[in-house]
């Protein structure tokens, strides 16, 4: 079992390692070459659990109890004397990881883990110049480590899966997803599958003089990259990406490695492709892409995420969520491949100087299997017997309490909810209602931070000129009045933030059950917006218009005893039990008799809309119906023999 970490190195990665680590409950020590350096990673510390008390999203004693687990040290034996698991975060060198690794096999206890958190060195390398390479593993974190959901675990050549079972575990401990790369690939999965979107692009700009502002404005607003390919590179600072790309057979084109000798290193250094000194930001807007072939600098990506595959590095979900989680690219690669197309993906290909599509591509392509349009590609989309995949939600339902739990699952966006995402719970919605074994659907979001922070806004700059954005409320409204009217218990597990339009998901739901973690507020205002799928109207209802009116025009965030306090919520629960306790508040709901639920719920959904004489009479209707079920037989026999009635829908 692991309690005690050791983490070599205090720098930007090292210490939000340690602190990620003290704040899960491990003791920690960080160590690195100077007193200045660990005194500053501590500072950074700090300074960092400063922000989570002025957020209140931890208390001062709190933050004090996770200070006094962080034991800053010089001395590296020191440090790792007594380590269940040592995670090293040096420099970015390997001949600098082999020789600390040699160090770390003398010094730490023979059964501990020895972990590194590069991003695409050799694991298996690091791992032979110890006494024990079956205990060395990667543990890719990624930055900034508090917030980034990813931890990438690689298996080197002689890693057992004992270690990297307690790697992955150790990983889910420090509330990350772990995504196994299972062989030792230069890159690994995220690096070498992103490096082609910067690379790629600076060499089109290179040798066609296609400007920045126009290849990012394309990516960024048309694909849906957080950043285009230059203010990536220029984040993740040129010179890294010039030395760690040519490990793996990328070369970085002139003008790249220019910027690097005339220490033009990116935002680091105040200027990069842009220049940041003095606050500037790349001026780049919705319009300057809209004529650049975006496949041009996908098709790259996507050919290496197929390579990965033909390797057996990972299966498709796990690559593409590692992109998702690690990059924030949108969909995944593979997932992205297929809805543009295979066959156009290795066309892009074909035509490049510098890439030819690996022999999986060409086979799939050959075979007719495109993506979506075919209804085959790296996934399945056929409807019938097969299981319809998601892209931006999971759905899975439990046989044994007969509860659909639908999951937004874009945690590296926050669960943000994209016109994909709303198409997808509809379809989930028709599915879920058709299926006969569901009798409860439970909905929450994916990763430790947020149920949905509301629209993807960075979606809007594309459509904002336009009037898309109209059809795009009425959509939404659309498919949230469809989840009112869902025939069947529907519940919301609001696990942290639930801002704007995922506080109007909710609220489509019959209940609400919220982290106490959590926080909510229709905060479209604060955005010059407003609510635009039916939140403001069905939040009078519930609270009435004197309360509505102070959420929606004060655009207020209110915390989880709050959101009860007033009647936003069902239900606060505790953040350790939340997710047990909301599967048990499901699977009592889905024991409910479906016909007279149906019924029920109908009518009270009706009744806010009608006159009482006539929501008399259709509750009088309805109980003429549900009277004549086999459903109420089986009630009151229950209620005879003082068991658990076991209602079937009839």
């Amino acid at each position: 079992m692991v309690r005690k970490l050791a983490v070599i190195g205090a720098g930007e990665m090292g210490h939000g390692i340690a602190e990620l680590a003290a704040i899960s409950g491990f003791e920690v020590a960080m160590r690195d070459v100077k007193q200045e350096f660990v005194d500053r990673g501590m500072e950074r510390i700090r300074w960092s659990l400063g922000k989570l008390v002025d957020k209140r999203e931890m208390t001062r004693e709190a933050a004090d109890e996770v200070l006094g687990r962080i034991r800053p040290v010089l001395d590296l034996a020191e440090a790792v004397r007594e380590a269940d698991v040592v995670v090293e975060a040096v420099y970015e060198d390997l001949e600098l990881k082999e020789q600390i690794f040699k160090e770390l096999d003398s010094y730490a206890p023979p059964a501990a883990i020895l972990a590194s958190n590069t991003s695409g060195l050799s694991i298996t390398a690091m791992g032979r110049v110890t006494k024990r390479p079956d205990k060395v593993v990667g543990m890719h974190f990624f930055n900034p480590v508090m917030l980034m959901p990813l931890i990438e675990i690689v298996k080197g050549d002689e890693t057992s899966e004992e270690t990297l079972g307690a790697a992955e575990a150790l990983a889910k401990g420090l509330k990350k997803t772990p995504i196994v790369c299972r062989k030792d690939v230069p890159g690994f999965i995220t690096t070498r599958t992103i490096a082609p979107y910067m690379i790629e692009a600076a060499w089109i700009h290179h040798e066609e003089g296609i400007p920045t502002e126009v290849i990012d404005s394309a990516l960024k607003f048309r694909v849906g990259f957080p950043m285009g390919p230059f203010e990536l590179a220029d984040q993740v600072g040129l010179d890294l990406l010039v030395h760690a790309s040519e490990k793996w057979g990328l070369t970085a084109p002139p003008p790249m490695k220019a910027l690097v000798d005339v220490g033009r290193f990116g935002r680091k250094s105040g200027a990069g492709f842009y220049d940041y000194r003095q606050g500037a930001k790349p001026a780049i807007s919705p319009d300057q892409g809209k004529d650049f072939d975006v496949m041009r600098v996908l098709a790259p990506e996507v050919n290496e995420a197929a390579r990965l595959l033909e390797w057996r590095v990972a299966p498709p979900e796990e690559i593409d969520l590692a992109m998702r989680l690690g990059t924030a690219f949108p969909k995944g690669p593979l997932a992205l491949g297929d809805a543009y197309g295979l066959d156009a993906v290795v066309a892009a290909l074909q035509g490049s100087k510098r890439h030819e599509p690996v022999q999986l591509l060409r086979e799939m392509v050959a075979r007719g299997e495109l993506g979506v349009k075919t209804g085959k590609g790296f996934y399945d989309y056929r409807t019938g017997e097969r299981t319809m995949t998601y892209q931006t939600i999971a759905v899975a339902k439990d046989p044994h309490t007969n509860v659909a739990t639908l999951t937004l699952n874009r945690p590296d966006r926050l669960n943000t909810i994209t016109d994909e995402m709303t198409d997808e719970i509809e379809r989930a919605l028709v599915e879920l209602e058709k299926d006969a074994e569901v009798r409860c659907l439970l909905i929450t979001g994916a990763g430790e931070k947020a149920f949905s922070a509301g629209a993807d806004v960075t979606s809007f700059g594309g459509v904002a000129k336009s009037y898309a954005l109209r059809d795009v409320s009425r959509r939404t409204t659309h498919v949230f009045a469809r989840l009112a009217d869902f025939p069947k218990p529907t519940i919301a597990a609001i696990n942290g933030y639930c801002f704007g339009g995922g506080l109007e998901l909710a609220l489509a739901c019959d209940f609400r059950l919220a982290a106490k973690k959590a926080k909510l507020g229709l905060t479209e205002l604060n955005l010059g917006l407003i609510p635009g799928a039916g939140g403001a109207p069905r939040l009078v209802k519930l609270l009435g218009l004197a309360r509505a009116k102070e959420l929606v025009l004060q655009g207020a965030r209110v915390t989880a005893d709050e959101a009860h306090g007033i009647g936003l919520v069902t239900q606060v629960l505790e953040n350790d039990a939340f997710e047990a306790a909301s599967r048990q508040f499901a699977a009592k709901l889905a024991r409910s008799a479906p016909i007279a639920y149906r019924l029920a719920k109908a009518i009270l959904n009706q009744s806010a809309d009608m006159a009482t004489h006539s929501a008399l009479e259709a509750e009088s209707t309805a109980f003429g119906h549900v009277i004549s079920t086999e459903d109420i037989f089986e009630g009151i026999q229950a209620m005879l023999e003082k068991r658990e009635p076991k209602f079937k829908g009839q």
